[in-house]
Formats: structure tokens, C-alpha cells, sequence
């Protein structure tokens, strides 16, 4: 796992929904990625269940959470 993704797991272990929702007030997501950065950081969903419910193959799911990340890192200065 690389420290991108350690530093973004534990921003919103330790983050409350104010934080939260301020974060997701200034990162600009397409729908696609509000729908992912929602079924993975804020319900827990895994990878394989995000994508059989969403209807794409994991591999676009992963894409799509890489660019939410690098968004959230933008804004959280990381």
C-alpha cells in the first residue's frame, strides 16, 4: 500500500462528518467518483462489491479511486 493511500485511510479514520463533508464540498468528483468515494471510504465496501454493484469491472473502480485520491491529497496538502 503506499503512503498516499496509508495517509487518506487514516485522515478518514481519524476525521469526523463535518470534516468530511467540508472535504467533499471542495474536491470537485464527477458522479462516478462521488459514488465510489462514497461505497468505499464512507460504507466500507470492498473493491469487487463496488464494482458487481455498480456495474464495472474492478479495475475501473481502482482507476477511479486513485484519481479521488490524488484529488483529496491536492486539497489536504499531502
Amino acid at each position: 500500500m503506499s503512503n498516499l493511500v496509508k495517509l487518506i485511510n487514516e485522515f478518514f479514520k481519524l476525521a469526523d462528518r463535518a470534516e468530511i463533508n467540508q472535504l467533499l464540498d471542495s474536491v470537485v468528483l464527477t458522479d462516478r467518483q462521488k459514488k465510489i468515494f462514497e461505497m468505499r471510504y464512507l460504507r466500507g465496501n470492498d473493491i469487487n462489491f463496488i464494482a458487481d454493484t455498480l456495474g464495472y469491472c474492478p479495475r475501473v473502480i481502482n482507476k477511479e479511486l486513485r484519481l479521488v485520491r490524488n484529488k483529496i491529497a491536492k486539497h489536504l496538502g499531502v
